[in-house]
């Protein structure tokens, strides 16, 4: 067959490759006939260096030469240690076009019971959504305990998504996208989509402006859509073409570094939640952070004074994700040895206090002790994996395997902090191999599903049983040793060709 002419509403697989696409939904009929992954319809963003671009605009169709798609340097491509070039540059952003075609049922519409006093200028529809947001799905994507103050996404954002902007059309579209999972109405995807539109359009605007760019709405914006984007990314898409996370980073040094951001409680917040989604990518891509994290950098989980047990865990995981670099290098077996005993002292000597705080309950704050516990545990068990190259079923690896998930098990499901145990589940999950704990793992992720509708859960819960088969496949094969030597994330990379997402 010939190639075809690139469509411009295909699935992404035939764009790539230049066949024409039948868009059917949700695989397009080449895709499934040839037995290859349909990467889908979604939205494709690339963060590109300005200085090579003039502003986010496409190529003609007409015009020869290499596509925009093939010119532009994704984040995907860009190493850790190629990134200062872009902090240091003006940022753009390229949008590519969305599929326009939904298959709609109807439904009733949403009639809103109360409508919020704040952003008078939003249509009735749309208020009713930015009052879910603020109600419910800011306290629903949190990572952090409750507390009478509310979710610090209330607290931080809520102020900034009362004016116009590419960061009040970003949660509009996360609640609709919520919403519509919520109480099953289709005409929601659609709002949603409009929204992510406006949001994309605001934020193009938004970069242009070097003061904007250095601004919080700014980089709220950004990040807000990275959390959209592991959250509720289509469950058998491909991943992102954007990694928010390197935008985000190009932000922080464009107003002058981590410094210039701490002076303010939102600035804080948000530097805060970057480190957070940093730390957590490093392990899913398995390399260094972004940017380098200590007590000073990283302080607590979202700013909130509670977490900092668990900030100063995540601390250890950036230098254990920083420690694959290392090991990719040739000559450096006695530098891994020793900083690797150095992390396993770290985490050996690290206490996971007893918080108090009049600002939460009792049980909240056991949660937080039983969710710094659980981190920690996990901490081990991602070193002895970069450190040593061993898993389960190694006796040191399975030891922390049965504390991890007992402090996971100890937390109520309707806690707050539910919502941070993605990673601690997923590293002990993983690695588990007693069947009673596999079946935990697997009903702990199905609840977390049904407690957040997020579709991120369901997603995780096949990467397990992806890493699940690929272990006792080896064991048949290999032995224990053969089991041993299985890296979750690799398993992943290799057989759905995406990151895990862990936060």
């Amino acid at each position: 067959m010939a190639p075809h002419t690139r469509t411009r509403t295909g699935c992404w697989t035939c764009r790539e490759a230049g066949y024409k696409c039948d868009e059917q939904k949700p695989y397009c009929g080449r895709c499934t006939r040839l037995k290859i992954t349909c990467k889908g319809y979604s939205t494709k963003l690339k963060w590109k260096n300005a200085s090579t671009a003039s502003g986010p605009k496409r190529r003609s169709r007409d015009t020869p030469g290499r596509s925009s798609m093939d010119r532009a340097t994704t984040v995907a491509e860009r190493s850790p240690s190629s990134t200062a070039s872009v902090a240091s540059a003006p940022i753009a952003m390229e949008h590519y076009e969305m599929d326009t075609f939904y298959d709609w049922k109807q439904g009733e519409a949403l009639i809103p019971s109360a409508m919020p006093v704040m952003a008078p200028d939003l249509p009735a529809h749309d208020r009713t959504l930015l009052h879910y947001w603020i109600n419910h799905l800011s306290s629903l994507i949190s990572a952090s305990p409750r507390s009478i103050r509310g979710s610090p996404f209330q607290v931080h954002l809520t102020s900034m998504t009362c004016t116009p902007g590419a960061l009040r059309s970003t949660v509009l579209s996360m609640a609709a996208t919520h919403l519509a999972l919520q109480i099953h109405d289709p005409s929601l995807r659609f709002q949603a989509y409009k929204h992510q539109c406006d949001a994309i359009k605001s934020l193009q605007q938004l970069l242009l402006d070097p003061i904007d760019t250095a601004s919080e709405p700014g980089l709220a914006t950004v990040l807000m859509m990275q959390v959209s984007a592991r959250l509720f990314g289509d469950e058998d898409a491909e991943p992102q073409v954007a990694n928010h996370l390197l935008g985000a980073k190009a932000m922080v040094a464009r107003r002058g570094g981590s410094a210039a951001w701490r002076s303010s409680s939102n600035g804080r917040f948000l530097l805060s939640l970057f480190a957070y989604h940093d730390i957590l990518a490093s392990v899913s891509r398995s390399a260094r952070p972004l940017l380098d994290y200590d007590c000073k950098e990283f302080v607590a989980v979202e700013d909130e004074p509670n977490t900092e047990s668990i900030a100063q865990v995540l601390q250890i995981v950036a230098r254990i994700s920083g420690l694959q670099d290392t090991a990719r290098l040739a000559g450096t077996r006695n530098r891994i040895e020793t900083a690797g005993a150095e992390l396993e002292m770290a985490l050996l000597s690290l206490q996971c206090p007893y918080t108090t705080s009049s600002q939460l309950g009792q049980s909240e704050e056991q949660n937080v002790q039983l969710t710094a516990e659980a981190y920690r545990h996990a901490a081990f068990i991602y070193l002895y994996r970069v450190w040593r190259g061993i898993g389960a079923p190694h006796p040191e690896t399975l030891i922390h395997v049965d504390q991890c998930l007992n402090c996971l098990e100890r937390v109520d499901i309707d806690s707050s902090l539910i919502s941070s145990h993605v990673w601690p589940l997923w590293t002990a999950g993983c690695e588990a191999i007693d069947l009673q704990q596999r079946s935990f793992v697997r009903a702990r992720f199905q609840a977390m599903y049904r407690s957040r509708l997020f579709p991120s859960l369901k997603r995780i819960v096949r990467d397990v049983d992806d890493v699940w088969a690929a272990k006792d496949a080896e064991q048949l094969l290999g032995g224990e040793e053969g089991m041993k030597k299985v890296e979750c994330m690799s398993v992943i990379r290799r057989r759905r060709g995406r990151e895990v997402d862990l936060a």
